[in-house]
């Protein structure tokens, strides 16, 4: 999330605000009594993520959150075949219980009194590619399933009914159970402090604090704390069509620092797992208590690289990268540098992550070197992203990850936008599709752009218009993009539309979104 709204915008969760879940019809588990012991469970979500097994292997997990009495559900193959499913570790005290199990490869489970879930191919040829698609409910009215400021739901159902192999998200899935800060009264005058943010944000206190004070939504008692009705509102039932259509890929964003929803991200998405193939070991937030320095209460997540058929993944967990301040620049060369190692040669390869490594928006900021120290440059008409990763790709770990990548995808920025560099630039293109749900940033650069970012001739063209990409493999190994949206209009002067056939020399181009009826299949 990149955020520019005023203080007066944002608070502490307040009693109103509970009403307001309550009202949207969530099915809490809170308020659910427990299930007698031969009840099937009530299911709120089933789904299938892949994660890079210690052994470097791609394997499928399958996941179902059910009530917190109910027992783990089996997944019911063709025949005899059944798995069980054994519960995740809740130590942030969740009012659901996640259960997962391995998943094979080429057929399709059932969940004992649930959905069916998909069929996992090892080489996807059809990839649905959503980002930051929650909803503020202080700027989007209601955020209801119908809410037409809101178009997160439908999308789910239009890319479901688009039948993809996989589904790529960029990142920020919670966004009404993430405020940004709270208001505390000192001598007598309301004071705004701001949850910790990696660097997001417009204020001078929200930049890349890491010496602190350190702030948390989840410190103990807190009433702000991470919840599972934000995450079911925001994404789970939203989702619902999308995420039993095909496997899932899911990048951590800023939203979901342990500081915000992280607590939530570690229980549900993240793809680390007690099971042996997960890696043995479940992350979580570290104690949120304490307002000293920042880094004892992150969890910085090492990338993981997945293998599909001859395009090789690599998912980079970009929450912590503070946006200008390269405060955790060594941690990310690091990380870069060993994926870099993973990536096999002569594949194709894209990098997938919340922030974008390179991206423009809004009036240019002042910028620090790569040494941390405050210096000028030469003034260009918009604000680079991310310079955090940008210093971390200066050296080795740039020279050997960027003449690999084929392809950047990435969110944050609430807008489409795509971006390449001039040769002889080893710089990938890159798509920031972070348009599918929240509040559009309606800022510059709207429409075409050209400057030099991080010291390259670049170019490209920004859209502050809802959608989600698709990307669709040809019979020649070719990847075409199509933008999905429901007003193609607002992209012709920058995308054809798309054909039938489509054209060979057609990268990218937009289509209409189909309506719900047709995407719910009626």
């Amino acid at each position: 999330m990149r955020t520019r709204l005023s203080l007066s915008e944002y608070g502490v969760l307040s009693a109103a605000f509970a009403v307001q879940f309550l009202a949207a019809g969530s099915l809490f588990a809170e308020s659910a009594p427990a299930p007698s012991p031969s009840a099937p469970p009530k299911i709120y979500a089933a789904y299938v993520l892949l994660a890079e097994s210690p052994s470097g292997r791609t394997v499928p997990f399958a996941r179902v959150i059910v009530d917190p009495g109910a027992p783990c559900p089996q997944l019911v193959g063709a025949g005899k075949e059944r798995i069980a499913t054994t519960p995740r570790l809740n130590p942030h005290g969740f009012a659901v219980k996640v259960c997962e199990a391995r998943y094979p490869f080429g057929r399709s489970l059932s969940v004992t009194g649930g959905p069916r879930l998909p069929v996992v191919v090892e080489a996807p040829s059809r990839i649905a590619v959503l980002g930051d698609s929650g909803c503020e409910p202080k700027n989007q009215a209601g955020c209801g399933l119908d809410d037409p400021q809101w178009p997160f739901p439908k999308l789910a159902q239009a890319a479901a009914a688009g039948r993809p192999d996989l589904v790529l998200h960029v990142g920020d899935y919670n966004y009404r159970g993430t405020p940004s800060g709270f208001t505390v009264t000192v001598d007598g005058q309301p004071v705004k402090r701001w949850y910790y943010d990696a660097g997001d944000g417009a204020e001078p206190s929200e930049l890349c604090g890491l010496t602190g004070p350190y702030y948390s939504q989840n410190s103990t008692g807190n009433p702000d704390a991470d919840n599972w009705q934000a995450w079911w509102l925001d994404f789970f039932q939203p989702a619902g069509p999308l995420l039993t259509a095909a496997p899932w890929v899911f990048a951590r964003g800023n939203h979901e620092l342990c500081s915000h929803g992280g607590p939530g991200w570690f229980y549900f998405l993240d793809p680390s797992s007690n099971l042996a193939e997960g890696g043995g070991k479940q992350l979580a937030c570290p104690s949120q208590d304490g307002e000293g320095p920042a880094l004892p209460h992150l969890q910085l997540v090492e990338p993981q690289v997945l293998h599909l058929g001859d395009l090789d993944l690599l998912v980079l967990d970009s929450a912590n990268a503070c946006d200008q301040l390269p405060g955790l620049t060594d941690a990310y060369r690091r990380q870069l540098g060993a994926a870099a190692k993973r990536l096999r040669g002569g594949h194709r390869a894209w990098l997938m992550g919340h922030r974008p490594i390179w991206g423009i928006e809004d009036a240019a900021e002042a910028l620090y070197g790569c040494d941390g120290k405050p210096q000028s440059g030469p003034a260009v008409p918009y604000g680079e992203l991310n310079q955090t990763l940008q210093c971390a790709l200066e050296g080795e770990a740039g020279a050997a990850l960027l003449p690999k990548l084929d392809q950047i995808l990435a969110g944050h920025m609430h807008r489409f936008e795509a971006l390449s560099f001039a040769a002889p630039s080893h710089r990938a293109p890159t798509l920031v599709v972070g348009n599918s749900g929240v509040e559009e940033d309606t800022g510059p650069p709207t429409g075409a752009f050209a400057q030099v970012i991080d010291g390259a001739p670049a170019s490209g063209f920004s859209v502050d218009q809802f959608g989600y990409l698709e990307l669709t493999r040809d019979r020649r190994g070719v990847w075409q993009g199509a933008m999905v949206t429901a007003d193609p209009a607002a992209w012709v002067p920058f995308l054809a539309p798309c054909v039938t056939p489509a054209a060979p020399d057609q990268a990218l181009c937009v289509k209409p979104m189909p309506s719900a009826r047709t995407a719910l299949g009626n």
